[in-house]
């Protein structure tokens, strides 16, 4: 069985001296909802960032150890590679939405991969949906659950296998909380 994500004895440290993280190991098979929790400051947001290559190759520092992604050494890919299987939403998803609309915003991506306007439109349309998001609104009006949704659309749409959240509960009210689990528990099972 080929697992999404494998660490193998990963430890890291920005300065070199101070491990952040200390021979981690991880399977996580595809299909699994995961929860990386912790005091404030233990790591959870370099290990997303280790994974999702923006450690070490944006972010400098001491990394050891294997990352494996979909079965195969990640610290031979680049973060375009990467980016290809993982996705990211940030603690402050106002950081990753560019675009005024929806609709363009879940297309950028695509429009990085090169798709055909007529495959960007049918992956669009089919997350806008999924994602019960309207085209035209406004990403600048969307509640913080919305947005968090819009960045799980923009992943979807571009075929990202495997979705890393940071604080996806941080900022949201309990019913939007409540909800967003829903729907990551229902996405997890299809």
């Amino acid at each position: 069985m080929i697992l999404a994500l494998e660490l193998q004895d990963l430890s890291f440290s920005y300065d070199g001296k101070t491990r952040v993280l200390d021979h981690l190991d991880l399977r996580v098979p595809y299909g699994c909802f995961a929860v990386l929790q912790g005091l404030s400051g233990s790591g959870k947001t370099t290990l997303l960032s280790v994974i999702s290559g923006v450690i070490p190759q944006i972010q400098p520092g001491h990394l050891e150890g294997r990352v494996l992604l979909n079965g195969e050494d990640a610290a031979l890919w680049s973060i375009a590679r990467r980016s290809r299987i993982v996705g990211s939403v940030l603690q402050n998803v106002d950081d990753q939405i560019v675009h005024d609309r929806v609709d363009d915003e879940i297309a950028f991506g695509c429009e990085n991969l090169c798709l055909s306007p007529e495959e960007m439109e049918t992956r669009v349309n089919a997350v806008l949906r999924q994602m019960r998001l309207k085209p035209d609104m406004s990403t600048r009006k969307l509640s913080g659950g919305q947005k968090q949704r819009l960045v799980m659309a923009c992943a979807f749409a571009m075929g990202q296998r495997m979705l890393l959240l940071d604080e996806p509960l941080a900022n949201l009210d309990r019913e939007s909380a409540m909800s967003l689990l829903r729907h990551l528990k229902k996405l997890t099972e299809d």
